[in-house]
């Protein structure tokens, strides 16, 4: 790296943790990626294992959301933050807390197969359900309602991946 400028290192770094994997984060420290929660959280989402290295908030007894219980808790989130004539929105980074605190449930998406919430909440089981956006500075998951619904339309149904 000698004769290259800071942002030049801090560019190559941040390829290295976001695109290449080289990288990772673990306990706030610059980790070799096969040591980073990352790493971890994919290990486990193959398995669909909770991560047991990430401690739980709240209870670590407080039971596992299933996927049904994905389904119907998220269904009813969305629908009671619906107002008149407008979807239910709320953003990604309240839908655990949100889980928690309403249901007593803890949303685990390495259980459900997942590495990252944002791709659980994107499975074809939820795609009738929800769709998930970048708003601004945040993302946020927004209700499918029927006037949205592909199949009403004749065409086919696909999840698609946000970029």
């Amino acid at each position: 790296l000698e004769g290259r400028s800071l942002g030049e290192v801090c560019h190559i770094v941040q390829i290295a943790v976001s695109q290449r994997r080289i990288l990772g984060y673990l306990e706030g420290s610059m980790v070799p990626f096969g040591r980073s929660v990352d790493c971890i959280k994919e290990q486990c989402a193959v398995r669909k294992q909770p991560v047991l290295l990430i401690p739980r908030k709240g209870d670590p007894n407080t039971p596992l959301a299933t996927w049904e219980d994905a389904r119907g808790r998220l269904a009813e989130i969305l629908s009671d933050a619906a107002t008149a004539g407008r979807p239910g929105v709320i953003t990604l980074s309240n839908v655990k807390r949100l889980f928690r605190s309403r249901f007593g449930l803890e949303l685990s998406e390495t259980a459900l197969g997942y590495s990252r919430l944002h791709d659980l909440l994107q499975d074809p089981r939820l795609s009738d359900l929800c769709v998930v956006e970048a708003q601004g500075q945040q993302h946020v998951v927004i209700q499918r309602t029927g006037a949205e619904d592909p199949w009403a339309a004749g065409e086919p149904a696909c999840a698609e991946s946000a970029p």
